[in-house]
C-alpha cells in the first residue's frame, strides 16, 4: 500500500510511504518526505522497523513527489523484497 499525504498551503509539505502487511501488522518499508525544508527531499529505507539515514536531494516539490511515486509504483516489489531480505 502506498500512502500519500500533502499539505494544501504553501510551503507544500509531503510524505509518501510504502507500507506492507505481514502477519496482520503493517510495516513501513520506504518513506519520502520534505519535513525539514520544502526544497530538501529525503528518501528513508527501513531495516526492519529501523529508519535508516536518508538519501537527500534538492529541488522542486512537485518533481520530487512525482519521482517518489514513480519509484514506488515502478519498483515496489523489488523494494519490498530488499526490505524482507534485510530483516
Amino acid at each position: 500500500m502506498m500512502v500519500i499525504e500533502r499539505s494544501s498551503s504553501h510551503p507544500i509539505e509531503y510524505a509518501i510511504v510504502l507500507l506492507v502487511e505481514r502477519n496482520g501488522t503493517w510495516h513501513t518499508v520506504r518513506a519520502f518526505d520534505n519535513v525539514h525544508d520544502p526544497q530538501e527531499h529525503h528518501e528513508h529505507r527501513y531495516d526492519g522497523a529501523e529508519k535508516q539515514p536518508p538519501i537527500v536531494t534538492h529541488g522542486a516539490v512537485n518533481d520530487a513527489m512525482y519521482a517518489a511515486e514513480a519509484k514506488i509504483r515502478g519498483g515496489w516489489s523489488d523494494i519490498v523484497r530488499s526490505w524482507e531480505n534485510a530483516r
